[in-house]
């Protein structure tokens, strides 16, 4: 069972409301960056953002000063002073650019910082404890790559940004209102009779127009968020069909499949385009308001202030600086709405991601206890196998001894659990009950029937994890020659997609000569020869079985790979029958029929 990446055990976290597990994510997507060990870069990063995004409103305030100024030396026609005011507003003009520049320079690398820690976390949570495994398996979330890949960046671009923008924009409001009231001269009217004086009209219409504008866009909004969500669905169906068609060439070519799956391409980019075109024509609808609600706010505070110029209460330059605080103020005001878009990117893509964490967090369904003792031995009791949403048991074993040494078969019919066995022996299957113990101190390898070939040179693909040495090459090469792969040996330093420049059978004898790099105590195969000729099959086993000390478990079918084994294990009706095979020497099989 994984470990919870929460506080929470497994069990609690599934109690607990959607809603609050949501809180808690994005809790955890910024604590991870900002509370871990990673602080003493994240901290002074932060404040040096916020120092330059608060440095740039109140130099853009002092901007619009000068800027009031020399146009008041226009209209007065004081030509002394103009050269000092323009040269003042380029400087000061410039220097606020150069911090905008700067600041979102320092944004983007908090951003990637922030964005590979919590990529690091997610997917250690992922792969830890085999929890993709269980995921995919049980098809709770489809496109976890995209999530990681694609949706980290875009949750953490999106959080960073509402947050950097939310503090810009209160700060420039509280600038700008002081600003606009300071600036504004008093204005009377009269309404119902009651003659009215106040100087706080103009800010009153900058938050009355901005607050009504960002409840219409987000009124009409809100199908945005599902629209981007569901686009980055299809999205993730595209690439996923694309990639299956590159990893599958071989096969679709030999099964002429290639019109099936131009169909398949063509339905999946149908629906990213219909979704596409609602998508655009709900973001067109939203920047058409966006776009009207910016010009009224230009025209408004003309209207405001021009009574007040004819009046000779304001002059030019108070005009121009009156007209660049109130649209200031009205962008701020109006900064939720100007950042729908993002944040409705910024929701879905949250929400991708949530289903993900969540995911890892759920418990599976439990039954098997799976232990690991002292004992050399392999202990199976009171063992009964079940499958999701089925009453019935797929298998029942009352009681299996495996000692050091032993060679078990397992055989039955197709269907009849052996995988899930094997699967239940590597803790990847839970669901039923009994107890399984393993042998505290033994390395175990499974083999599956299908091999794992990452990217690689060959020597890293069998070294995996250790140092590569003259040792471990010539290691490398031996294994190679002893499992009928002597062509390899010189291209142990080649790179590239093995998994598809290997025949079956040829993967096969690879994984199995990789398995012997660290001697396993235990080997379990899973059909892991099926892709070889009777003739080589029988050859690699009587190599395995020709081993004393290992202790060999294989699912096998074929008359002679199961006269090879000591014992076996067979499957029918849901029950195992344990019985001995009939005598057959390994070591005379190897010598008298092939030679490695």
């Amino acid at each position: 069972m994984t470990t919870p990446v929460t506080s929470f055990s497994v069990s609690a976290w599934e109690t607990r409301s959607r809603s609050f597990r949501k809180i808690y994510f994005l809790g955890k997507v910024v604590g991870a960056f900002f509370l871990s060990k990673d602080w003493k870069k994240a901290w002074p990063l932060l404040l040096l953002c916020l120092g330059i995004q608060f440095g740039g409103v109140y130099l853009f305030a002092i901007e619009t000063g000068i800027n009031k100024a020399l146009f008041d030396a226009l209209q007065y026609k004081n030509i002394a002073v103009i050269p000092r005011y323009a040269i003042e507003f380029v400087a000061v003009g410039s220097l606020v650019y150069s911090l905008t520049y700067f600041g979102v320079y320092l944004e983007n690398v908090l951003g990637m910082l922030w964005r590979n820690k919590i990529s690091v976390l997610v997917t250690e949570a992922w792969l830890s404890n085999d929890r993709f495994y269980f995921i995919e398996r049980a098809e709770r979330v489809e496109n976890a790559d995209q999530r990681i890949a694609e949706d980290v960046r875009l949750v953490i671009s999106g959080v960073f940004g509402i947050f950097m923008g939310s503090l810009r924009s209160l700060y420039s409001i509280a600038i700008f209102t002081a600003l606009l009231v300071r600036r504004s001269a008093p204005v009377t009217f009269h309404l119902f009779g009651h003659e009215i004086t106040t100087r706080y009209d103009i800010v009153l219409a900058a938050y009355v127009t901005s607050i009504l504008a960002t409840g219409i866009i987000f009124r009409i909004g809100r199908k945005l968020t599902r629209l981007n969500m569901r686009q980055q669905h299809y999205e993730g169906d595209l690439r996923f069909i694309l990639v299956s068609v590159r990893k599958h060439a071989e096969q679709i070519a030999f099964m002429a499949r290639s019109r099936i799956e131009h169909l398949r391409i063509v339905t999946a980019l149908s629906a990213v385009m219909h979704n596409y075109f609602a998508q655009q024509r709900m973001s067109v609808v939203i920047s058409f308001v966006m776009q009207i609600v910016s010009h009224f706010q230009r025209v408004l505070p003309l209207v405001l202030t021009i009574p007040r110029y004819m009046a000779g209460r304001m002059t030019y330059g108070d005009i121009m600086q009156t007209q660049s605080a109130f649209q200031t103020l009205s962008s701020s005001l109006t900064w939720l709405m100007q950042m729908y878009p993002m944040y409705s990117e910024t929701n879905a893509s949250f929400d991708r991601l949530f289903v993900l964490f969540d995911a890892i967090q759920m418990p599976e369904e439990t039954g098997i206890a799976l232990s690991h003792t002292a004992s050399d031995d392999v202990s199976v009791s009171g063992l009964v196998l079940s499958l999701p949403g089925k009453s019935a048991p797929l298998l029942k074993i009352g009681h299996w001894e495996i000692a050091p040494g032993d060679k078990w078969v397992i055989t039955g019919a197709s269907g009849s659990g052996k995988s899930t066995l094997l699967r239940a022996l590597a803790g990847l299957w839970q669901i039923g009950e009994g107890a399984i113990t393993l042998p505290q101190d033994a390395r175990i390898t499974f083999l599956p029937q299908l091999p794992y070939l990452p990217h690689g040179t060959l020597l890293e693909l069998m070294l995996q994890t250790q140092p590569p040495s003259k040792e471990a090459r010539e290691l490398c090469a031996d294994l190679l020659c002893q499992f009928r792969l002597s062509w390899l040996v010189a291209q142990l330093d080649i790179g590239g997609d093995w998994n598809q420049r290997l025949s079956p059978g040829e993967q096969q004898r690879f994984a199995l000569a990789r398995a012997f790099v660290s001697p396993p105590d235990i080997l379990i195969l899973d059909e892991a020869t099926s892709g070889l000729d009777q003739n080589t099959a029988d050859a690699l086993y009587a190599n395995l079985l020709a081993r004393p000390d290992l202790t060999l478990i294989s699912v096998a079918h074929t008359p002679n790979i199961v006269r090879l084994h000591d014992r076996r294990l067979h499957i029918a009706n849901g029950t195992a029958t344990l019985s001995e095979t009939a005598p057959t020497s390994p070591v005379s099989l190897l010598s008298s029929n092939r030679k490695l």
